[in-house]
C-alpha cells in the first residue's frame, strides 16, 4: 500500500480473492506494520460480513477508535461522532469482509470521511470483483493462492509431529495430494494439516477420497473441505466448536469465560487425576491447534485470554450448529424455533426479549454486549427460562435481580459483571448447581449473601474490581471446589478469618485485604497454607488500618507466616508496618518472581536483594520512608550485578534515600530500559544504566543531574522540580543525539538550556512547562525534526523568537498556555506549512491573529480558550481550506463577532465543519 498522500478523496485499496486465501491475515500485516502505525494517527478495524448496516458500521469505528463501547443510538449522532475522531487525522481504515454491491451505502458511509486529513486510506478485503470496483479508487490487488509446494510445506508443517515427515513415512504421497487439492488455499492445508496429525493412514485416505472436494470452488469456497476437518473432531470438540457460532464474527473469543460456559453446558466431561478447568483448557487448546482458533492473544505471563475465529470457521461452526446455536438481533423481530437451546442477543431492552416463549427450553442466554438501556431482568423472563445453565446479563444497568432467579435449579453460569447491582437475593443461595458467579467490577455491590456457602459446587466467584464490599460471608472456606477468588477480605468474626483459605485451591490472582484483622497469632495464618498453593501466579498483601500501634506487635510474624509458593510471579507488599521484610523474600526463595511492588512500607530499613531475585523485571517503591540505600552494604546482600534482569524501576516518595549503596564504585544494571524517581529529595547516586531508554526524574536533587550527563542512550527525558536549578548543566542532553522527547516542568529558577538543545537533530517533541525565569527561546531553530512544541506557565516569555523559531519547519501541532505576557505570534511562524493543531489558552494580551494565519495551508485544528482580549479573527481565516474543527472558550468579544448567522465575523468561519463555542457546537456539518 502507498502512503505517499493523495491530495484528493481518500484512497480505497480493495484486496480481493476467495475465502481462506489470506486477505484478513494481509491486512492485519499491512495495520500492524511499524511503518504503518508511526504514519497515520489513528487505526481502525472494522468487521463488517454479509450486512453492510451502516449505522452498526459507524458504531463500530467509533469503538475501534476509542477502546470504548458506543451506546450512541440516534444515526445523526453516531455520525457526528464518527466526524469527531476522523477530523483533523490521518488515518487508516480497514474494512474486512464486505459483501456490500449496493452503491449508495458505501457513498453514505464514505460521506463520514471526508473530513480526514490528507493521506488517509481505506483498505477493504472482499470475496467479490464487483465489490472492489464499487468501492475502490485503485486498481484491486488480486490474491493468488500458494503454490502447490508451499501448500504442501505448510501442510505438513500441521501434520507431522515435528512439522516435517520421516523420508521412509507412507503417508507423503497421500499428504502431497491433499495439500494439491487444497487449490493453494493457506486455510484448508493448515486445518487439514492439524486434523490428520496423529492419525491413521485411513484417516488420511479418507480425506483425499472425500466427495466433499467436488464442491470446492468459487461459488460455496472452501467450507466443504472444512466440514472435513470438523468431522475428524471427537464429539466433545465438535459441541465446543459450534458453541462459538453464539459470538459474533471478529469477536475476541475471552478464553476464561468461554471455558466456563463449556462447563456449565456440560461438554467438558471429568477425567481421572484432571480438573475440569484442566480439560476444558486441552479442548481449548486442541482446538486452537486444530486451526478453528486464531489470533490468540497472551497476558503478561505468556498465557493465552482471548483469541478468535476466522470469518469462514464462523459460517462452519454456524453450520453444523443448525438451529441449536443462534445469535439474533431482536431489532428483526425475530423467530425463535423450538429446537434452540443457545441464544446469544443483541437487545436494548429488556421488554423487547417477549419473543423468548415458554415453551423454550433455552440451556444458554448471552447479553453479548450489554446493553446501558436494560435496568431489570423482569419476573415472568426468568419463570420463562427454568431449563437455563448460563445467563449472561453483564454490562447493564441492573440495580436488582428479582428473587425468582431461585427457580433457575439448573444454572451452573451467571455473568453481572460491569453491572449496577447492589446486593444479590439471598435466593441465589438455593442454585446448588451453581459453578460460575462473575461480578468483575460491580462497583456498587455492597454485598455478598450470607449464605453463600452453600452454594457447595461454586468454583469461580469473581469479585475483582467491587470496591464496596467491606466483608465477605462466613464460611467461604466450605467452598472446597474454589478456584477463582480474586479478593479475600480478613473479617475478625468467626468464619472470616484468613484461615478460611486453607482448604481453598486458588488459581491466577489472590488480593488479601485488611490483614490487620488478624488477631489471634500467626497461627491461623499458616493454616491459610500459601505455602502450597503453587497455582497462584500473583499475591497482594494489604493492611488498611495502620493506626492502631498494637497492630505493630505480631505483623513480622503475620507476614512471615504468609510464606507464598515459590513458584509465585506477582507480589505486591501495601502498608505492611513492620521493621523488615519476610525471609522469603529477603533470601533466594522467590526464584521465578517477575513483578514487585512494595507500597507504604514506611519502617522498613532494608530492601530485597536484586542478586536473590534473578528473574524480576518489573520493580515498584513507594513511600518507604526508612530506607537510606537500595541495596545494603553487607557481603551478603551486594548482588546487583550486569547480570540482573531488571528492566523498569520507580521509586517515589523516599525522603531519606541518598544513594544506590554507601559501597564505593557504581553497580551497572544493563537490562534497565525505564527509570522513574520522583520525591526522593536527598537520592543522588544513580547506577550505570547503558540501556536506559526512558528517564523521568521529579522533584530530586539538582546532583543526580551529574549523573544523567554520563547517560547517551535516552530515547525519552522528563525533568520536574528542580526548584533550585538555573542553568542544564553542562552534557545534560548535548551528548543524547538520539533522543526523541524531552519535557521540562516545574522548573521556577530555570533562566535558559545553556546550549543544550543545539545537538538534538532528531528531536520530535519538546514540552516547557511552569518555567517562569526562562524569557528567551533562542535554541529551538536547531530543532529541525521537531513535531510537537508546547509551552505553559512560561510568563517570562515576552515573545517567541522571530528568526530563530523559522526552522521548525517540520512542526504539526504548537500549543502556547498560560503564557500572561506574549502579546503575539511571531511572524516567522507563517512558514509552518506542515503545522496541523494551534492551540492558544489563557494568553490575555494577545488580543488579535495575524492575516498571514491563512499561510498555514495544513492547519486543521484551532482553539482559541480564555484569551478575553482577543477582539476578532483575520479576514485570511477563509483561505483555511483544511481547517475542520475550530473551539472557542471564554474570549467574550470573540463570541460576539462569531455568533452564527448574526454576527458582523461570522462570515470567515461559517466554511469550518465543527465548530465549539463555551463547549457545545454551534456548527457539525455532516
Amino acid at each position: 500500500m502507498d502512503l505517499s498522500d493523495d491530495p484528493g478523496d481518500v484512497s480505497v485499496f480493495p484486496i480481493v480473492g476467495m475465502g481462506g486465501l489470506g486477505k484478513t491475515t494481509l491486512a492485519k500485516l499491512v495495520y500492524n506494520d511499524k511503518s504503518v502505525e508511526e504514519h497515520f494517527e489513528r487505526r481502525i478495524w472494522v468487521c463488517v460480513s454479509e450486512e453492510f448496516d451502516v449505522k452498526k458500521i459507524m458504531k463500530a469505528v467509533v469503538e475501534s477508535a476509542t477502546g470504548n463501547r458506543c451506546d450512541l443510538l440516534e444515526m445523526e449522532t453516531i455520525h457526528r461522532r464518527v466526524q469527531e475522531l476522523m477530523t483533523r487525522k490521518r488515518f487508516l481504515l480497514v474494512l474486512d469482509d464486505v459483501w456490500n454491491e449496493d452503491h449508495e451505502k458505501w457513498d453514505r458511509l464514505k460521506n463520514s470521511m471526508r473530513h480526514g486529513s490528507v493521506g488517509s486510506k481505506v483498505l477493504v478485503t472482499t470475496r467479490s470483483e464487483k465489490v472492489a470496483l464499487i468501492m475502490g479508487t485503485v486498481s484491486p490487488y488480486h490474491l493468488k493462492g500458494l503454490s502447490d509446494e508451499n501448500c504442501w510445506l505448510l501442510f505438513q508443517k500441521r501434520a507431522f509431529k515435528n512439522g516435517k515427515p520421516e523420508e521412509t513415512s507412507n503417508l507423503i504421497a497421500i499428504g502431497k495430494e491433499i495439500a494439491r487439492k487444497c487449490k493453494g488455499v493457506p486455510l484448508a492445508a493448515k486445518a487439514l494439516g492439524s486434523s490428520l496429525a496423529l492419525k491413521r493412514k485411513d484417516d488420511w485416505l479418507n480425506v483425499r477420497n472425500s466427495e466433499m472436494w467436488k464442491f470446492m470452488g468459487e461459488e460455496v469456497g472452501i467450507l466443504p473441505v472444512l466440514r472435513l476437518s470438523y468431522r475428524n473432531l471427537p464429539s466433545h470438540l465438535k459441541q465446543c466448536f459450534a458453541y462459538c457460532s453464539l459470538f459474533p464474527k471478529d469477536y475476541k473469543i475471552k478464553k476464561e469465560n468461554l471455558i466456563h460456559l463449556w462447563m456449565a453446558e456440560g461438554f467438558i466431561q471429568p477425567t481421572r487425576g484432571k480438573q475440569l478447568e484442566a480439560v476444558a483448557n486441552e479442548c481449548f487448546d486442541e482446538l486452537l491447534c486444530r486451526s478453528f482458533f486464531q489470533n490468540a492473544a497472551k497476558d503478561s505471563n505468556g498465557d493465552i485470554v482471548e483469541c478468535e475465529m476466522h470469518h469462514l470457521l464462523h459460517d462452519l461452526a454456524k453450520s453444523v450448529a443448525g438451529n441449536a446455536c443462534l445469535m439474533l438481533d431482536v431489532c428483526q423481530q425475530p423467530i425463535i424455533p423450538s429446537d434452540t437451546r443457545h441464544l446469544s442477543v443483541l437487545c436494548n431492552e429488556t421488554k423487547k426479549m417477549k419473543f423468548i416463549r415458554d415453551n423454550l427450553k433455552l440451556r444458554s442466554l448471552l447479553l453479548l454486549f450489554g446493553q446501558q438501556k436494560i435496568a431489570k431482568v423482569p419476573h415472568n423472563l426468568i419463570m420463562r427460562m427454568k431449563c437455563l445453565r448460563a445467563l449472561d446479563i453483564s454490562s447493564t444497568r441492573i440495580k436488582k435481580l428479582s428473587k425468582s432467579v431461585g427457580a433457575l435449579k439448573h444454572l451452573r453460569y451467571l455473568n453481572l459483571s460491569h453491572s449496577h447491582i447492589k446486593k444479590l437475593p439471598d435466593t441465589i443461595c438455593s442454585l446448588y448447581n451453581l459453578e460460575t458467579l462473575l461480578l468483575l467490577q460491580c462497583i456498587r455491590l455492597e454485598k455478598l449473601p450470607d449464605d453463600l456457602r452453600k452454594l457447595i459446587n461454586l468454583r469461580h466467584l469473581n469479585i475483582y474490581g467491587c470496591g464496596l464490599l467491606s466483608k465477605l460471608p462466613n464460611g467461604i472456606g466450605e467452598l472446597t471446589s474454589l478456584k477463582t477468588l480474586p479478593t479475600f477480605i480478613v473479617g475478625r468474626e468467626i468464619g472470616c478469618g484468613i484461615s478460611e483459605l486453607k482448604s481453598l485451591d486458588l488459581h491466577g490472582e489472590l488480593k488479601i485485604t485488611n490483614l490487620e484483622n488478624v488477631r489471634n497469632g500467626v497461627g491461623s495464618v499458616k493454616d491459610a497454607n500459601l505455602k502450597d498453593k503453587r497455582h497462584i501466579h500473583s499475591l497482594k498483601f494489604i493492611w488498611e488500618d495502620v493506626a492502631d500501634v498494637s497492630l505493630r506487635e505480631n505483623v513480622d510474624g503475620v507476614i512471615e507466616a504468609l510464606q507464598p509458593s515459590s513458584e509465585l510471579k506477582k507480589l505486591t507488599i501495601e502498608n505492611y508496618m513492620g521493621s523488615k521484610f519476610p525471609s522469603w523474600l529477603m533470601n533466594h526463595y522467590l526464584t521465578n518472581l517477575v513483578e514487585l511492588s512494595l507500597i507504604k512500607c514506611c519502617r522498613c530499613v532494608q530492601l530485597p536483594s536484586l542478586g536473590k531475585l534473578p528473574l524480576l523485571e518489573f520493580l515498584t517503591i513507594d513511600e518507604m520512608d526508612a530506607t537510606m540505600y537500595f541495596c545494603s552494604d553487607s557481603k551478603e546482600n551486594t548482588g546487583v550485578a550486569d547480570d540482573v534482569s531488571l528492566k523498569r524501576l520507580s521509586l517515589k516518595s523516599m525522603p531519606n534515600l541518598l544513594g544506590w549503596s554507601s559501597a564505593e564504585g557504581r553497580v551497572i544494571l544493563s537490562c534497565l530500559k525505564e527509570l522513574k524517581v520522583e520525591d526522593a529529595p536527598e537520592f543522588i547516586n544513580l547506577p550505570n544504566l547503558p540501556s536506559m531508554e526512558c528517564l523521568e526524574l521529579i522533584y530530586c536533587r539538582e546532583d543526580i543531574l551529574m549523573n544523567v550527563t554520563e547517560m547517551t542512550s535516552p530515547s525519552n527525558i522528563t525533568l520536574g522540580g528542580f526548584e533550585e536549578l538555573v542553568d542544564l548543566p553542562q552534557g545534560l542532553l548535548s551528548n543524547k543525539t538520539g533522543l526523541l522527547s524531552f519535557e521540562i516542568k516545574d522548573c521556577p529558577k530555570l533562566v535558559n538550556f545553556s546550549g543544550e538543545l543545539n545537538s538534538l537533530s532528531l528531536l520530535q517533541s519538546l514540552s516547557i512547562s511552569n518555567c517562569p525565569n526562562i524569557k528567551c527561546l533562542s535554541e529551538l531553530g536547531v530543532l529541525k525534526a521537531l513535531k510537537s512544541l508546547a509551552i505553559d506557565r512560561c510568563h517570562g516569555l515576552l515573545s517567541l523568537p522571530e528568526e530563530e523559531i523559522q526552522g521548525l519547519t517540520s512542526l504539526q501541532h504548537f500549543s502556547l498556555s498560560n503564557c500572561e505576557n506574549i502579546t503575539a505570534l511571531p511572524y516567522t511562524m507563517q512558514q509552518f506549512t506542515n503545522l496541523q493543531t494551534l492551540h492558544i489558552w489563557s494568553c490575555p494580551k494577545v488580543d488579535s491573529l495575524p492575516e498571514w494565519l491563512g499561510n498555514l495551508v495544513s492547519l486543521r485544528e484551532l482553539e482559541l480558550w480564555y484569551c478575553e482580549n482577543l477582539l476578532y479573527l483575520p479576514e485570511s481565516m477563509q483561505g483555511l481550506t483544511a481547517l475542520q474543527f475550530l473551539s472557542i472558550w471564554g474570549c467574550p468579544q470573540l463570541e460576539i463577532h462569531l455568533e452564527k448567522d448574526k454576527g458582523p465575523d461570522w462570515y470567515k468561519i461559517q466554511h469550518i465543519p465543527f465548530i465549539k463555542v463555551n463547549g457545545p457546537y454551534i456548527q457539525a456539518i455532516v
